[in-house]
């Protein structure tokens, strides 16, 4: 008999399996061993709730037939999930920051009339997608960080990371990843062209003011048109992107299928961002009342079957989103499961009285128990910094990154 190690989620642990590692210290884990054979359910919820990922000893032919097993299962989650989510995040972490930082000081040098830094937009392109082909929850939870200082340029960043999440669970080669995530960085690089009294205006906006912000479209496109390097796909979601589905929308001229798949695509998460955030003239809205809007408009403003694939990409909790559970405590979603869509993991955070608690992860399709005895169950899908969370400040000071 040859013996290995092998590395295996919590969700696919069973009775039997030898566990010799964790993805944490033991210490961390209410287990009174350290290396044993799991022959108890309870042992196998505790380490659901703890950790992510575990290692296993098992003989090397046995492993050919589980790791089979293991892949068909996972061939139904959502996200890519290589590396537990709290040992990507300090990269994601890393990434995101350096990709913001460029970001904001890109469409301050266009706003200057300055040439684009397109061999720095695809390094930070393709940073988001080596964390993301990782563990694409990490940069999930960091979106979740909103600043509304800089709101065009960090909206112009979460849609370039929804964008690489989307193209790649449409298994789009990194190649096309790359220029799908280009597109969703630049698709608001108008935006620097129009008045500041009219983006930053504290207040809906009134007709006069509608009709120069739909400028934006055309004269992003301006600013790129005669620049060869930029790919032709970049410049038609620029031009493009608010054209809706059924030829409504700005500028007119398209519609359908005859707009771009990336142009519908960077329009569907152009649309989720912009509800799930706060601006100068709006309130955020939760997740989830923001993919039913997008369901609402399905073959009207966007392309019907798109909307279904990110809506199952997302879940109906999105990684990275609030949740308040039943018995009022606070968590924030890890990852979610295509079979178990009310039931994802989540990172409880804050305890019945809004105050930070030791985190514990549960997995709500294990039917995990609170200190009443009673069934975690989620009551409400939250919009971001509800309830005071400050998802900055958490991963901080939680996850030191």
């Amino acid at each position: 008999m040859s013996l290995i190690k092998v590395k295996v989620p919590t969700d696919s642990i069973d009775i039997g399996m030898f566990v010799v590692e964790l993805d944490r210290p033991w210490t961390d884990v209410p287990l009174p061993f350290q290396k044993f054979e799991i022959s108890t359910e309870r042992e196998i919820k505790v380490l659901s709730e703890y950790c992510k990922y575990v290692y296993i000893e098992i003989d090397a032919f046995l492993w050919q037939k589980k790791k089979q097993q293991l892949a068909n299962k996972s061939s139904t989650s959502t996200l890519p999930e290589n590396t537990p989510i709290h040992h990507e995040l300090p990269r994601a972490s890393s990434t995101f920051q350096s990709a913001k930082e460029f970001v904001i000081e890109l469409f301050e040098s266009t706003k200057l009339g300055l040439d684009l830094d397109l061999e720095q937009s695809k390094q930070v392109i393709n940073n988001c997608i080596t964390s993301i082909l990782s563990n694409a929850n990490a940069l999930f939870w960091l979106t979740r960080i909103k600043d509304r200082t800089h709101y065009t340029a960090e909206h112009s960043l979460r849609v370039s990371i929804l964008a690489i999440a989307f193209g790649n669970y449409l298994k789009m080669d990194r190649k096309q990843l790359e220029l799908l995530g280009l597109c969703g960085l630049l698709h608001d690089l108008g935006q620097t062209q129009i008045p500041e009294d009219i983006v930053k205006k504290a207040g809906p906006l009134n007709e006069a003011e509608y009709r120069v912000m739909q400028k934006h479209s055309l004269l992003g496109h301006e600013l790129v048109i005669h620049d060869q390097t930029i790919d032709s796909a970049v410049k038609d979601v620029i031009l493009n992107h608010h054209i809706h589905y059924d030829g409504k929308g700005y500028p007119k001229g398209l519609a359908g299928n005859s707009l771009s798949k990336f142009c519908r695509m960077v329009s569907i998460i152009d649309a989720y961002d912009s509800i799930t955030s706060e601006s100068p003239f709006k309130l955020s809205r939760s997740p989830r009342e923001a993919l039913k809007i997008l369901f609402d408009q399905r073959d009207k403003q966007f392309d019907g079957k798109l909307v279904g694939k990110f809506i199952q990409m997302m879940g109906i909790y999105p990684p990275g989103s609030l949740v308040r559970m039943a018995n009022g405590e606070v968590g924030i979603v890890i990852s979610t499961d295509s079979k178990h869509k009310l039931q994802p993991k989540v990172e409880l955070v804050q305890d019945d009285n809004g105050r930070l608690k030791r985190s514990i992860i549960i997995d709500l399709k294990r039917q995990p128990k609170d200190a009443n005895g009673e069934p975690y169950k989620i009551a409400a899908s939250l919009p971001d910094g509800s309830m005071g969370f400050d998802m900055r400040q958490y991963i901080q000071t939680t996850h030191q990154c």
